[in-house]
């Protein structure tokens, strides 16, 4: 997948559902993820997880187009080790 803008991706057909709140919450969190190991991604991740409302789910489009936008970058072993970690905390 090529870099995008974090506006860019949010014009994705699978975020239009998605109110500003949770749009802004997950744009803050590609852009942080940015240029991170997988080390340094995780308290990232974790504090975008704090960040959504309890009541808050996302469509099986929107997850994979978000986990599609966060691993671009990444090997099939990092790809791995963080959905474990993703499944684990609920998401």
């Amino acid at each position: 997948m090529e870099n995008r803008t974090a506006d860019a991706i949010l014009n994705d057909k699978a975020f239009d559902c998605m109110d500003k709140g949770t749009k802004e919450a997950f744009k803050n969190l590609y852009i942080g993820m940015q240029g991170k190991s997988q080390q340094e991604s995780i308290p990232i991740i974790m504090a975008f997880l704090k960040t959504m409302p309890k009541n808050v789910s996302f469509t099986p489009e929107q997850k994979r187009a978000m986990l599609g936008v966060l691993f671009a970058n990444s090997s099939e072993a990092e790809k791995n080790r963080l959905m474990s970690l993703i499944q684990l905390m609920g998401m």
